[in-house]
């Protein structure tokens, strides 16, 4: 995990964790090692291991691998900015040789409301897809399956938080296709917010306490509408802080308030906008630099 759990809540004063030991009665109930399974239960979400692979598994064939939850209600996990606090839900995957797994491509977040403070994450059903390559290096033989194995740590809130974890193993067949899932594989495709072209009027710059954005590109059908703005790095802007944003012709422009304890400075500031349930990615880099009084404070999660 990027932090500990008690500093990811400690940003959060009207959410109790839960004491470690009341929470064991309640986190993951681990499988017995003789039976590994594709799915995790506990109270608060069902998790599973699941893949697409329409050609079978070989080198240069498409293949995803994800992990689903389904949330019980009120609860939910969180997106690769948790918001005001909170933790992102973390994979470490152990592959056969010749296999790859890249980074979680995160669906488009929902927003979670809580007092002064808001949260980005997901509830109800989401799917976690993450790409996976496979090079000439794999070489299962005459095996008709093999082993995918994923440790995964999630943390669930509703207004208290849990840390959960879960292991799971999948038996992934060689020759034959694996597309049980392919609807939640191409819901999930859809969902993924779009990349925007990094073309002329794109780009952010501090300006006193705010951080101005300009983003050219954006579909036509969205001029003159207001956008929800999720930054995917923690610790920049404030959350919860009122913004303002205006089209000046085909850009979009914001004035999004800097965090009073700033924790990065980046290079490059990437958000995602979003209009009807739909996102799109800009990736702005930064125009002349942070203020000297740079980053304060310790890391977010």
């Amino acid at each position: 995990m990027r932090q500990t759990i008690v500093n990811a809540v400690a940003l959060l004063p009207a959410i109790a964790l839960l004491p470690m030991q009341a929470a064991a009665q309640f986190n993951l109930q681990k499988q017995d090692a003789s039976r590994p399974s594709s799915q995790v239960v506990t109270p608060h979400v069902r998790a599973e291991l699941v893949a697409h692979a329409p050609e079978g598994v070989a080198a240069g064939k498409p293949l995803w691998l994800g992990l689903t939850f389904t949330h019980q209600p009120e609860w939910h996990t969180y997106w690769t900015n948790p918001g005001d606090a909170g933790l992102p839900t973390e994979l470490a995957w152990r592959l056969p040789q010749g296999m790859d797994a890249g980074a979680i491509a995160w669906p488009l977040p929902s927003k979670f409301p809580l007092g002064k403070l808001v949260n980005y994450g997901y509830d109800g059903f989401v799917l976690l897809p993450v790409p996976v390559s496979i090079s000439s290096a794999f070489s299962p033989g005459q095996a008709a399956e093999v082993d995918v194995k994923l440790h995964a740590t999630w943390l669930m809130c509703r207004k208290e938080c849990i840390p959960e974890e879960g292991d799971f193993v999948l038996k992934l067949p060689v020759r034959a296709p694996t597309v049980a899932h392919a609807a939640a594989f191409a819901a999930a495709a859809k969902a993924m917010p779009q990349p925007l072209p990094n073309g002329a009027g794109t780009m952010a710059r501090v300006n006193g306490a705010h951080l101005e954005v300009e983003v050219a590109g954006l579909p036509s059908e969205l001029r003159g509408k207001d956008l929800e703005v999720f930054s995917e790095v923690p610790g920049v802007v404030e959350t919860a802080a009122l913004s303002s944003q205006r089209w000046q012709g085909k850009v979009w422009t914001a004035r999004l308030p800097l965090a009073a304890q700033r924790s990065a400075s980046p290079s490059r500031m990437p958000f995602v906008l979003a209009h009807g349930g739909k996102g799109w990615r800009a990736d702005l880099g930064m125009q002349g630099g942070w203020a000297s009084s740079a980053a304060q404070g310790t890391s977010r999660p």
